[in-house]
């Protein structure tokens, strides 16, 4: 990548964020079919297994913000040039990540039953998740290794080896879910337990893509990707990657255990409800997967162009991402929303059930055109290296989205599609609140970077 010389117009943004989006919906069709085979199995399943799915990558967004550090750092010198300097980042990564890994894998399965059963009101709901989170925890020691080499791919904008991997993923994925679920193929029939294994064998197979394709098609000493350079415990290192990462971590736990909180108090409304919300989130994930893509791009672009010292191209390189992200969001959008009874078919047959799903699509894809701009340049903020801006736009966003939760569900008891309204909320504030901090540039002040 040229960083001196390219612009990061739309034809440079799509050779980032199309293998990135590929890969993420690759990701997400693992998703919506765990959904739709849990919805087979009944609303106790589908609502007991996406609580649990929750829980699960709250605590994994503490090992994907410290990936999206190391990203960012990386980005940086693969800017400046500093290649040969990379390796020695992705070695620092990897040893706070294993240890993380093993330790979450070891206390998760000791703390989902008291968990489930705190926060939870159904009891049924408390055993399912409980069942599925037992063996789903263990999915963390693949999956925490393979955050580091998908920092390194993104930050050198080499993309399609993520949607390589993610076509392998999903493949097993699929596979397992249809043989251990149901128990074909001479495999027992495992229900919620057999989604759960499924999901870490096929985090077990991504990670052993990324080490085969690694050997074999990346030029390691280019990246200082070598035993010797990788071997030395860098503690000053260390403290740079978690400096940045810190409050990416922060910032993400807060904001999906806030979101999980809603989804405990759409539980109070009754088991219809949390089946109506665990299908729409659904339609949510795979909606936001553009953006997520374009926001890839966005955290590249803005570090290689900073690493660079080409930072007045910002501005219009975060103005030709937001347009893309806009038209594209727009486009899926409105396909889902001509034909909403074909697409729910895909988890339900039952007709009443769909009939009150619709409303709620409404609003996500509302929420969803507003999140494709806001949140290009939320996600810009960190970029920068602003990571505790970011975390100050994401606290003052999130207390108004918990009263707002709070207000819609335990007081006025509304419909799901009126508590989905606070999604909107959210994303407009975000997107506002971040395009003022991008737009005054005062991201260029030494006390907001947690880089210097």
């Amino acid at each position: 990548m040229q960083t001196s010389s390219d612009s990061f117009g739309v034809k440079r943004i799509l050779q980032i964020s199309g293998p990135v989006f590929i890969s993420l919906m690759a990701q997400n069709i693992i998703g919506i079919t765990d959904t739709a085979f849990m919805a087979h199995l009944g609303e106790v399943e589908l609502g007991g297994a996406g609580m649990a799915t929750l829980v699960y990558f709250c605590i994994y967004t503490l090992g994907h913000s410290l990936g999206t550090g190391t990203q960012i750092i990386v980005a940086r010198r693969y800017g400046a040039g500093q290649h040969d300097g990379i390796g020695r980042v992705l070695s620092q990564s990897f040893i706070m990540l294993v240890v993380s890994a093993v330790i979450l894998a070891l206390l998760g399965g000791w703390i989902a039953a008291p968990l489930f059963d705190t926060i939870l009101s159904s009891k049924a709901l408390s055993a399912v998740a409980t069942e599925y989170m037992d063996i789903r925890v263990w999915g963390y020691l693949f999956a925490f290794i393979s955050v580091v080499f998908r920092a390194f791919y993104l930050g050198i904008a080499r993309t399609k080896v993520l949607t390589y991997n993610a076509f392998v993923m999903a493949i097993i994925n699929i596979f397992l879910d249809y043989a251990l679920i149901f128990g074909h193929f001479g495999l027992p029939a495992m229900g919620v337990r057999g989604a759960a294994l499924a999901s870490v064998i096929a985090e077990a197979g991504s990670l052993l893509f990324y080490l085969t394709y690694t050997k074999y098609k990346v030029d390691k000493p280019t990246y200082g990707m070598t035993f010797k350079a990788m071997r030395v415990i860098d503690l000053t290192l260390m403290r740079t990657t978690l400096r940045l990462s810190v409050y990416l971590m922060l910032q993400a736990l807060i904001s999906l255990s806030v979101w999980t909180v809603f989804f405990i108090l759409i539980e109070k409304l009754g088991e219809r409800a949390m089946a109506i919300a665990s299908i729409v989130r659904s339609f949510y994930i795979l909606i936001h997967v553009s953006t997520s893509a374009y926001g890839t791009s966005v955290s590249t672009a803005v570090s290689s162009l900073i690493g660079a010292n080409q930072s007045e191209r910002i501005h219009k390189s975060l103005r030709t991402v937001a347009g893309v992200s806009l038209m594209t969001t727009v486009s899926i959008c409105a396909i889902i929303m001509m034909f909403p009874e074909h697409f729910l078919r895909i988890f339900t047959d039952d007709a009443r059930l769909i009939s009150e799903t619709i409303p709620s699509l409404w609003v996500i894809c509302i929420a969803m055109t507003i999140s494709s701009v806001g949140n290009i340049y939320f996600i810009a903020v960190s970029a920068t290296g602003a990571t505790s801006k970011a975390l100050s736009i994401e606290m003052a966003t999130i207390i108004g989205y918990l009263i707002y939760s709070l207000i819609v569900t335990l007081w006025a008891q509304a419909p799901v599609h009126i508590c989905y309204t606070v999604e909107i909320f959210y994303y407009a504030l975000v997107g506002w609140l971040s395009y003022r901090f991008i737009s005054t540039e005062k991201w260029r002040d030494a006390k907001w970077s947690q880089l210097t």
